[in-house]
């Protein structure tokens, strides 16, 4: 009973609440994403990742209990969109897990389902200073004006940095410079 009402009374003031059950070791600050600077051309708006949105990348039903299993403890995802002639579209998202191990193997297994992702697309090998990984390729639909689409998945540490790159500009060599971009602590370095 105490802990409802001290998390309504936190809530009712805008402060996050890390409840003792929860699971989560998710910072209360965004770290881990692209810094705002660097798509400073078009609006964005950041939001934790619970292992529900994760799932939702995907058509597969289970990636939540996989995610636990593998000791997913939360992420951020920073989304920027707008009207560009470089990018409209930029995803930026940072998986936390509680081991090397468990990143490792929420890579893999995106590589082994990338069609539950990623339907038609195509891989290849990422790899940049602390970071490997993936370079995904979705197709461009048969639209009058699509856009290329770059889709980067790495593991560097304990987390995992997934990039999503859409608009005129976009290239892989482009979001591999942006993947190489340093993550301070609230995301804005």
């Amino acid at each position: 009973m105490r802990r409802a009402a001290a998390a309504a009374t936190a809530a009712a003031l805008g402060l996050p609440v890390v409840l003792a059950g929860c699971g989560s070791a998710r910072p209360a600050v965004p770290s881990g994403i692209l810094p705002v600077s660097a798509v400073r051309y078009l609006p964005s708006v950041t939001k934790p990742l619970t292992a529900l949105n994760v799932q939702q990348n995907s058509t597969l039903h289970h990636l939540t209990a996989r995610l636990r299993d593998w000791g997913y403890a939360g992420g951020w995802q920073r989304t920027f969109q707008g009207e560009s002639k470089r990018l409209n579209l930029v995803v930026s998202q940072s998986l936390t897990f509680r081991s090397h191990s468990g990143a490792e193997a929420f890579v893999g297994f995106l590589a082994g389902h990338l069609g539950a992702f990623y339907p038609f697309a195509i891989r290849k090998r990422l790899t940049l200073a602390g970071q490997a990984g993936w370079l995904i390729k979705p197709p461009e639909c048969a639209c009058h004006m699509a856009e290329p689409v770059y889709v980067g998945v790495t593991v560097a540490g304990s987390g995992v940095r997934w990039l999503e790159i859409n608009g005129p500009r976009a290239t892989g060599a482009l979001l591999a410079s942006l993947l190489r971009l340093p993550r301070g602590p609230a995301g804005r370095a």
